[in-house]
């Protein structure tokens, strides 16, 4: 569960590392992860007060009043920060766990010399990877995929929070890529790595060329994204969905099941299932009669 220190830590010593105040239990981190998942010895964050009490040793970074439903807090007024902080320290007086087994490529896979593969990566059966690609550590590509020259796939997305003077500070990223079965990732797009959780492509989606998908972006079953589109952290696009050229759908939205956004549209808002949307910013078009 979540991703692992390379040794345990006290929350007392993490809170020394940042200047915080622990509230409750002093237990050891052992790994962080998103609230989703939280359990023993799990470090997460969360901006609001959760809803139902925690269970376990959760370690949460979070406002003071979090305390009466998690059993060790550090307090923070800007959780988000601080966790970025947080992780930032583990990685230099701990360091996480990475990917250290060599790529398990299929042998019907055909990979090109000139393309680069990190550690961890795993390449399934009559997959094709060309030419000068990037696959980065820990990404999985399934069976049939297509990916095309010049592709990165891997590397930290766009994440940064900013800090009480307003500088940005990187978050490090520690989540991987999963791609699906008879999936199509065109030339010279990019593919994040998430930061906790994972960025997802699910079976039969077609990404274009220079398309830009960021971080723990989630994309359905036979979704397709076209050419210079712009997907920002955390999307998801349902099943069968399809997002025009040079289109924007900003950061958290949801484009529903067989939905479209025209061409150069700007996504604002979630979209629901089975409409057409466009414009900027996108609306939903009426039907024809």
């Amino acid at each position: 569960m979540g991703h692992k220190l390379k040794k345990t830590v006290a929350a007392s010593e993490i809170a020394q590392w940042c200047g915080l105040t622990l509230i409750g239990a002093d237990f050891n981190v052992e790994s962080v992860g998103p609230l989703s998942k939280h359990g023993d010895g799990v470090l997460c964050f969360s901006k609001a007060i959760p809803d139902d009490p925690l269970q376990g040793q959760t370690i949460l970074i979070a406002h003071a009043a979090a305390a009466k439903k998690a059993p060790c807090v550090l307090v923070a007024a800007t959780p988000r920060l601080v966790f970025a902080r947080v992780l930032d320290q583990i990685e230099k007086n701990v360091g996480f766990e990475r990917p250290s087994a060599d790529p398990i490529i299929h042998p019907t896979a055909q990979v090109s010399p000139h393309a680069f593969i990190a550690q961890g990566v795993e390449i399934g059966a009559r997959s094709a990877v060309m030419p000068f690609a990037f696959i980065g550590e820990g990404t999985r590509i399934g069976e049939d995929c297509i990916i095309k020259s010049g592709a990165v796939i891997g590397q930290d997305g766009f994440g940064f929070e900013r800090d009480e003077d307003g500088l940005p500070l990187r978050l490090v990223h520690l989540g991987f890529v999963e791609i699906g079965h008879n999936v199509e990732i065109g030339s010279l797009t990019t593919i994040c790595r998430g930061t906790l959780d994972n960025t997802v492509i699910e079976d039969h989606a077609k990404v274009d060329d220079h398309v830009h998908v960021a971080h723990n972006v989630h994309i359905g079953v036979g979704a397709m994204v076209v050419a210079c589109a712009e997907l920002s952290g955390g999307v998801i696009l349902g099943r069968g969905s399809w997002v025009g050229p040079n289109s924007t759908v900003i950061q958290q939205k949801r484009i529903g099941v067989g939905s479209l956004v025209g061409i150069g549209s700007n996504v604002l808002k979630d979209v629901p299932d089975g409409v057409t949307v466009a414009g900027n910013p996108a609306k939903v078009l009426p039907l024809k009669a």
